[in-house]
């Protein structure tokens, strides 16, 4: 019996736990109702949420109100460790399978699980990390990175 529940137990912290195709009542239980600006659209739902002075985390919707798109904005450059904990956090069912890039962004893609992030640079330079995305609806990618089906 113990066992069952333990079991239980951490099946449920493993949902609770992964933000990407969560509903929008999950991400309110789990992000809280406070410093939200929302906005809605004829196709989609999203809301922006204040999580500090320098950090904002935006939640796209789509219109079953599941999270197809996280974005978290910051003032101050995203170290290498931030990036992987909100990796870690909001999408922890990505694997790399291929990986693409342009002048300000790098693209990572998780084929098996159609999963995309995305590391958004202030310059060519690639020092300043002011951005990072993470995109689970396939219409969306394939808008963004429309041959990401021939990356190796």
């Amino acid at each position: 019996m113990k066992q069952i529940i333990t079991i239980i137990s951490l099946f449920i912290s493993l949902i609770s736990f992964s933000q990407i195709n969560l509903t929008y009542e999950e991400v309110q239980q789990k992000f809280g109702i406070e410093n939200i600006s929302e906005s809605q659209t004829a196709e989609n739902h999203f809301e922006v949420k204040k999580q500090n002075e320098l950090e904002t985390i935006k939640f796209n919707y789509n219109t079953e109100n599941i999270v197809t798109m996280i974005e978290i904005e910051s003032k101050q450059s995203i170290d290498n460790h931030r990036f992987h904990k909100l990796a870690k956090e909001l999408n922890p069912k990505f694997k790399l399978t291929s990986f693409g890039e342009t002048d300000t962004m790098n693209f990572y893609y998780d084929s098996k699980n159609k999963l995309l992030n995305i590391k958004v640079y202030k310059t060519s330079k690639k020092s300043e990390l002011n951005k990072v995305i993470f995109i689970s609806d396939t219409e969306i990618i394939s808008e963004l990175i429309p041959d990401i089906k021939k990356w190796k």
